[in-house]
Parts: structure tokens; C-alpha cells; sequence
């Protein structure tokens, strides 16, 4: 039986979300191994995949590519071999979840459950204990009955349970899951009820993310009701209040079973702190209506952006924040999946949010962690679309040698096909030089051109469905460029230091010629490597952001800004690379670069909001982008 590490496994991974061939030193560089040790990884990937619809492809001189039938996924083809791709880390991730759902369990139990031989099983369980111990919960073992969990609390064992469910892949989380109900022997539609008749009961509707964890929760709290697991929480509260009797007598209803107030009271809390889409209550307390306002207050002025009265909008945030608040109050784990790509497909409107939150702490009343102030980056970044999109408009000038009726039928097929553009002019090719000027963004062409510092998109003159796409897509790529500015520009530091203090002369390098992108980010990066601003890992974890989200910190056109999470940064620092021609830049959607910035930030973003508001004053791009030298950084001012 093939067993896949869990670097083999990631490297299917990154295959499959390649679109190109890939070379062997490539992929070395990614995973930061040697070419040998990828060339026998490769080799066990191809032998598990032989019976598969897929296969991996090695091309001589070419490189390697995963080749899935059209409409697959390597997840679904790899479904049968699920536990044949688990590392002794998520190994030891279900086992320490099948101990609290069980309470308790024997070596041949739990190498069953999870399908590896009692040997390995041994060590496994040794890293599942460690994993235990982050959240205080130890474990104990007896002779001929197993392994015991040592802990009644249940907030304690809550919190710790959903905390290591939302570590899971997603293979495994249907696994656990699957285990929860197995366990617990309760019917799904007993949670649906119940979950059902408390979004009646409060008048709520809870969004798609909040019901799969009041599930889970559920499932993992009633397990222990039904299985008779010693449940306690330390608590004094008074049990005499309306809101808990119903919420008691709701499950007990359900489920047919008397439970424990102690029990009750924590699943409560849960249920408080969940994510609501809907609310049917029309009153909103004081204390939120003044956080609400004055926390909108802030984005509008610091924005400069006046807003409409938008009343549903205005309650989901308050409702929002209602529930954020409770949940940070009553240290409630939330997950948010999409923190790092909004970190940093957003990263001026988060920047934005943690700032206004921070400064409005005392009023709030709690400090939000990143994944809620991530979720509040994603209503900040609602209204800034939605209320300062209209400055933002492309701007094109259109050449057609055609007639008349063809420039017409052109005109009118464009602005009908892509009504966000402004049609500045249309113009014969001969006529170009007169009528180009500051505010045109890019230029539309019947026939081929070139022209220095204008992206030219070539059409047919009868406009096709490709053709507005590429429209399209040149069209976002400036509305993200002129969006990234203008946040950059309203939250300006107040202590902005000068280019040279931002970028020191050991960092910067000049007139490289290189290929190859990923080998121009690690070039880059080597001197905050040798300086010790950064881990080399950094460089691999930069190379995985664009491989994966693509190239979204390229808002300057041909400079791409370079990061990734900051566990590998040691120290703040920024260095450039400065080509010496432009090269392919990306895995998807592919762009032209002549510059990389490598921003190494462990706590904030400074270093590129001061740098990208020095670049958009006057022809500093320009000047950044084509500099041969550090005294020629000196001269950007």
C-alpha cells in the first residue's frame, strides 16, 4: 500500500492548481527539497495514481503535469485513498477528536478508527496528547481499558473540540463528522429541529457557516448527554430566566432526555454567539446603535465617501458586530476560512479596519482578534465598493480604421456589452498622437499597436464575446490599481518616511536578468534572508500566495508586491529587485513585471502604504521601475 506524506500530498496539491508544465527544479524550490527527493516523491505519486483517471505526465526538458479528466478534482479521484494521504499530524488531529467524542478508547479501537497498524497508532496517540495539552486537557491510561480523557468541563472540552475540527482538511472533517453521529446515535433531523425551532423561537435565521457549527457542537455535547460522560461547568448563573427555560425544554423536547443545566448553559452561550443572517427584530440595544454609528462614522471620514441611508444594511452590521462582540466577551472560537485571502486580496480595506477598530477598542469594549476583524474588512469593503466605485470608471480610447458604420456598431456594441467603460474618443490610427492624454487608462484597437505606456487590447471590429472579456478583465485590473491608491492615500501614516528609509541600499538590486519569476521573488528576498529579516520558508510561503490566489498585490502596473503570513518574518523590512527586461509574472492570469518588492511585515502594513503613496505622487512609477542604481531610488521623493 502507497503512503503519501504530507509533503507529497501538498505537491499534489500544487500541481493540481498549475495550469502549466511545472520543471522538477521548480518544484524543488517550492517545497525546498532537493530535485532527488521530489524525482522518488513523484515517483510514489504516479504509482497511487495508476488506477485512477489521472495521471502525472513527465515530459523531458518539459517539466510535469497532473492530467485530471475534464470536470475532476484530484479530491474526488484520491476519495478512496483518504486514508492512505493522512499525515501522522491529522492522524493524531482525529484521534485526539475520537477521544473526546468516545471519553475513552483502546489501542486496537482507535487503530481501527483510524485504519493504521497498532505500532504506528502508539506514536500517533503521543502527538493526539500533545495536541490535547494546548488546551490543558490531559489523558490517562489503564490496563486493559484504554486511553481516558481527564476532563468534565464541558466549555473546556468545547472550545478545544471546535478549535481542532476547524484544523481539519476537508476530508477528515466528513470523517469526524460522520463519527459524531455514529457515536451520538441521534438522528439528523433531531439537530435540524432543534436548530430550526430556536431560529423560531428568536425570531433569526442563522447563516450557512454558524448552522454547520451549532451542528457540530450539538452533536459533540448531546454524544456525551446520551453516552452518560460526567458533564460540569463551573458556574453560578441563575437558570431561572425565561430565555434558558426555552432553549431547555427545546432540546430536551427533541432529544427525549433530561440534561443537565450546567450542560444546557454552555450550548446556550454557543447558540448566542453564532453568526445570524437574518434578525426579525426591528429593536436594536443603545450600546450597538452608538458602536454602529460611531464606528461608521470613522470609515466615512477616513474614506472621505458620503453614504446613503441603507437601514437593512446598517441592522445586519449592528447585528454583526452584536455577535462578534458577545463572542470575543465569551472567549467563543470563531474560524474565518477566508482570513489570509482577505489579508491579502484586501489588504488596504483590512489595514482600514483594524485601524478603526483599534481606535474605537474603548467604546467596543473588546480587542477583535483577525478573523473577526477580518469579517468586518468584508462590510467596510461593501461600502467602499458600492459608494466609491464611481471614481473609478476605465477610461478608453478606441481606434478603428473602418468607416463610419463600422466605428458605430463598434461604439454601440461596447458600451451595450461592457457598460462600466468610458468611451473617451474614437479615433483613425493616423490620428493616435493627438488624442492621447493623462486620463486615458488603456486603448482599444481594430488593428495592431504599440504604444509606450498605454496597454493596447486588439479586437475584432465586430467586437466578439473574447474580446469583451479581455475588455473586462483590463477593466478590473485598473479598478483594483486606482482602488488600491486611493485607500492607500486616505490612510496615510503620519510619521511617512522618505524611499530611502523604507528600502535600504543593502536591500535594493539593479539590472538582474532573470527568467524565471520564482527565482526572481527568491533573488529578491535573499538579502532580508542574510540579514536575518526573514526565514527562507518566507520566500516559499510568497511563491504558494500567487501560485494560489494569483496575482493580487500587483496594483502599480509592473510592480508586484511580494508577501505572504508573517510566521516567518523576523523583522520588518522591504527590498526591491529591479529587472532588466519585464518578465511573465504568475501562475494565473499571468502579468508583466519589471519589479519586485518583497515586503517582510510581522505586525503592520506601514511599509506599503507609505511606499505605494511615495510611487502614485507625480512620475515616481516611472522612476521606481526604471532605476539602475540606488542613487537613482535617491532621486524619488
Amino acid at each position: 500500500m502507497i503512503v503519501l506524506n504530507k509533503r507529497q500530498i501538498n505537491i499534489i496539491d500544487f500541481l493540481q492548481n498549475s495550469s502549466e508544465w511545472t520543471t522538477i527544479e521548480n518544484i524543488a524550490k517550492v517545497f525546498d527539497v532537493s530535485v532527488r527527493t521530489i524525482r522518488n516523491d513523484l515517483d510514489c505519486i504516479k504509482t497511487l495514481l495508476k488506477d485512477c483517471d489521472a495521471k502525472l505526465e513527465r515530459k523531458p526538458k518539459v517539466g510535469v503535469k497532473l492530467i485530471i479528466k475534464k470536470g475532476e478534482s484530484i479530491d474526488h479521484i484520491l476519495k478512496g485513498y483518504k486514508n492512505k494521504l493522512y499525515s501522522p499530524e491529522e492522524r493524531a488531529l482525529m484521534i485526539a477528536l475520537i477521544l473526546m467524542i468516545k471519553g475513552n478508547a483502546t489501542i486496537e479501537e482507535l487503530s481501527e478508527d483510524i485504519a493504521v497498524s497498532k505500532n504506528t497508532l502508539v506514536n500517533d496517540l503521543k502527538l493526539a496528547e500533545a495536541k490535547l495539552k494546548e488546551f490543558d486537557i490531559s489523558i490517562s491510561k489503564k490496563s486493559y481499558h484504554g486511553t481516558f480523557i481527564e476532563e468534565n468541563n464541558d466549555e473546556k472540552l468545547g472550545d478545544a473540540f471546535l478549535k481542532l475540527y476547524s484544523r481539519l482538511s476537508e476530508g477528515q472533517d466528513k470523517e469526524i463528522y460522520k463519527w459524531l453521529y455514529k457515536y451520538s446515535n441521534i438522528n439528523e433531523e433531531y439537530i435540524k429541529t432543534i436548530i430550526e425551532a430556536v431560529e423560531e423561537e428568536k425570531s433569526i435565521q442563522y447563516t450557512e457557516e454558524s448552522l454547520e457549527e451549532l451542528e457540530i457542537i450539538l452533536l459533540f455535547t448531546l454524544s456525551r448527554v446520551l453516552n452518560n460522560q460526567e458533564i460540569k461547568l463551573d458556574t453560578n448563573d441563575d437558570y431561572e430566566n425565561s430565555e434558558f427555560k426555552t432553549f431547555k425544554n427545546i432540546i430536551e423536547k427533541v432529544i427525549d432526555k433530561k440534561i443537565h443545566n450546567d450542560k444546557i448553559e454552555y450550548l446556550l452561550k454557543i447558540f448566542k454567539g453564532a453568526k445570524i443572517a437574518k434578525d426579525f427584530n426591528l429593536n436594536k440595544e443603545e450600546k450597538i446603535n452608538k458602536i454602529t454609528s460611531e464606528v461608521l462614522s470613522e470609515l466615512y471620514t477616513m474614506l472621505n465617501i458620503e453614504v446613503d441611508s441603507d437601514a437593512e444594511f446598517i441592522r445586519q452590521m449592528q447585528l454583526h458586530l452584536e455577535i462578534a462582540i458577545y463572542r470575543v466577551e465569551n472567549n467563543l472560537v470563531i474560524n474565518n476560512p477566508l482570513l489570509e485571502e482577505i489579508k491579502y486580496k484586501m489588504s488596504f480595506i483590512y489595514g482600514i479596519t483594524e485601524e478603526i477598530l483599534s481606535k474605537k477598542k474603548d467604546i467596543i469594549g473588546v480587542e477583535f482578534p483577525e478573523a473577526e476583524i477580518a469579517y468586518m474588512a468584508m462590510y467596510f469593503g461593501t461600502i467602499f465598493e458600492k459608494y466609491a466605485k464611481g471614481n473609478f470608471s476605465a477610461n478608453v480610447l478606441v481606434v478603428c480604421n473602418g468607416g463610419l458604420a463600422t466605428s458605430s456598431l463598434l461604439k454601440s456594441r461596447m458600451n451595450l456589452m461592457i457598460p462600466e467603460i468610458k468611451i473617451q474618443s474614437i479615433c483613425r490610427l493616423k490620428d493616435v498622437d493627438d488624442y492621447l492624454n493623462k486620463e486615458i487608462d488603456f486603448i482599444v484597437s481594430t488593428v495592431p499597436l504599440q504604444i509606450e505606456d498605454y496597454k493596447v487590447i486588439q479586437v475584432n471590429p465586430l467586437l466578439e464575446s473574447g474580446d469583451s472579456q479581455k475588455i473586462k478583465s483590463e477593466i478590473y485590473t485598473i479598478w483594483y490599481e486606482k482602488n488600491c491608491k486611493y485607500l492607500a492615500d486616505k490612510v496615510k501614516n503620519e510619521n511617512e518616511s522618505d524611499l530611502t528609509k523604507i528600502i535600504l541600499e543593502k536591500y535594493a538590486q539593479f539590472e538582474q536578468s532573470i527568467e524565471d519569476w520564482r527565482e526572481a521573488i527568491e533573488i529578491a528576498a535573499k538579502p532580508l534572508i542574510k540579514d536575518k529579516k526573514i526565514e527562507k520558508a518566507y520566500v516559499n510561503d510568497s511563491i504558494r500566495v500567487i501560485e494560489t490566489l494569483g496575482n493580487y498585490m500587483m496594483f502599480i502596473p509592473e510592480i508586484a508586491f511580494v508577501h505572504a503570513t508573517p510566521e516567518n518574518v523576523i523583522e520588518n523590512a522591504v527590498s526591491i529587485l529591479n529587472l532588466k527586461n519585464p518578465i511573465d509574472f504568475g501562475s494565473k492570469n499571468k502579468s508583466t513585471v519589471k519589479t519586485i518588492v518583497v515586503l517582510a511585515n510581522k505586525e503592520e502594513n506601514k511599509n506599503l502604504i507609505n511606499l505605494t503613496n511615495i510611487l502614485i505622487k507625480d512620475d515616481n512609477i516611472k522612476k521606481f521601475k526604471n532605476a539602475k542604481s540606488y542613487e537613482d531610488l535617491k532621486s524619488i521623493i
